[in-house]
């Protein structure tokens, strides 16, 4: 099952208005030591026992944190703690059933973004971490350990580097324009030839334009935001579509040239295809973290610090980082991934890139309307 990181990104505030007029919201595969169960939802709630021994531990995250095989059924022999994983497409999915649940979700490990342990933390919705059984928390850079979402470390503790960068087809672009790309700015020059997706995320897509016009990711300035969107209109001639993850099978036939996307997604498509590279503009990119914390109302908290525990071993996150593609926050890992992930150079950040790079943080309501107003603009073509 191929689950994007961040499909259908959305501010919290409309995820949790859905939910007052759903009856519930499916988990989108459920896993017992990561392998599928009969207990296939076919769309409807899965509701896990709020009241549970200590031998099971439930599990709410991203596909590739719950169905790795080999890394849940190594935490069950390690420790003897059964574990049931189910996943979920996008952040506001597992915000809006927690939300729902009043702490009583049945869940003792979630996966939240960086800018969503904000408002989680916000809302009360996260159980502080207890660091004395976190011992292998000293394997995590420290650089990771007191990032605004959540200084301190207090209620999350970052696992995955992730990166926005450019995904190209080398052939295709060496053919019709010649020079590869290094920066945002190559999507303007060429607009005129280029055949391009961006991805379906309003905060990146307008963040992106505010950043290479020399604003913030995270700009509440009305006159910026609409400067951001004027600029992306200019692309428009060359944007096939809006798309998180449907650019795949397009960009490796040849018939997209480049696309938006998220590191995970690119860098999986550019190891099984020697024609796909995935690069981070020169000028500086969006990178966010994902992060394992624990929810408040969690019955097996024990069960979850031994969680929190284990996936830090370096062995362990160097297993999560060859699953999932993305880069590791765990500084004796990085050494352990395999070689043909290492020669990314993609894969994490530089210090030049990270000087020069933003991360997505909560913006207040009235701020996200604005946001949304030109992003409906733009993605129906109203101008």
């Amino acid at each position: 099952m191929s689950i994007s990181r961040r499909k259908f990104l959305k501010n919290v505030a409309l995820a949790t208005s859905a939910l007052a007029g759903a009856s519930g919201l499916g988990a989108c595969g459920i896993f017992e030591a990561g392998t599928p169960t009969s207990e296939e939802s076919d769309g409807e709630e899965v509701v896990r026992p709020v009241t549970q021994d200590k031998g099971t531990l439930y599990i709410y995250g991203w596909a590739t944190y719950v169905d790795n095989s080999e890394v849940l059924e190594g935490f069950t022999k390690e420790t003897g703690i059964k574990v049931v994983g189910d996943a979920y497409d996008s952040n506001e999915v597992m915000l809006a059933k927690l939300t729902a649940s009043g702490g009583r979700s049945g869940y003792s490990i979630i996966y939240p973004s960086d800018y969503m342990v904000t408002q989680m933390r916000d809302l009360k919705l996260l159980q502080p971490l207890n660091k004395k059984l976190l011992p292998n928390l000293k394997n995590i850079s420290s650089e990771f350990l007191n990032l605004p979402h959540d200084p301190n470390a207090v209620f999350s503790v970052p696992v995955s580097l992730g990166t926005t960068g450019i995904v190209y087809n080398v052939k295709a672009i060496a053919s019709i324009i010649g020079e590869e790309p290094t920066d945002w700015s190559y999507l303007w020059e060429h607009k005129d030839k280029l055949r391009i997706t961006l991805v379906n995320d309003p905060r990146e897509v307008m963040g992106m334009a505010l950043h290479i016009s020399g604003g913030s990711y995270n700009s509440t300035e009305p006159e910026k935001i609409e400067q951001a969107f004027m600029k992306l209109r200019e692309l428009m001639p060359a944007i096939a579509n809006f798309t998180t993850d449907a650019w795949r099978d397009p960009l490796a036939s040849g018939d997209l040239m480049m696309c938006m996307a998220f590191s995970g997604d690119a860098i999986s498509l550019a190891r099984q295809d020697p024609n796909i590279k995935y690069f981070l503009p020169n000028s500086g990119t969006s990178i966010w973290t994902d992060t394992v914390a624990i929810p408040r109302g969690a019955s097996n908290i024990e069960g979850a610090h031994a969680w929190i525990n284990y996936v830090m071993q370096p062995e362990i996150a160097a297993k999560i980082s060859d699953a999932n593609s993305f880069g590791t926050t765990n500084k004796l890992a990085k050494s352990m991934i395999p070689d043909d992930l290492k020669a990314i150079a993609a894969l994490e950040p530089s210090e030049a890139i990270v000087s020069k790079s933003g991360r997505i943080s909560k913006l207040e309501p009235e701020v996200l309307q604005i946001y949304d107003g030109y992003w409906t603009r733009l993605i129906t073509g109203l101008g």
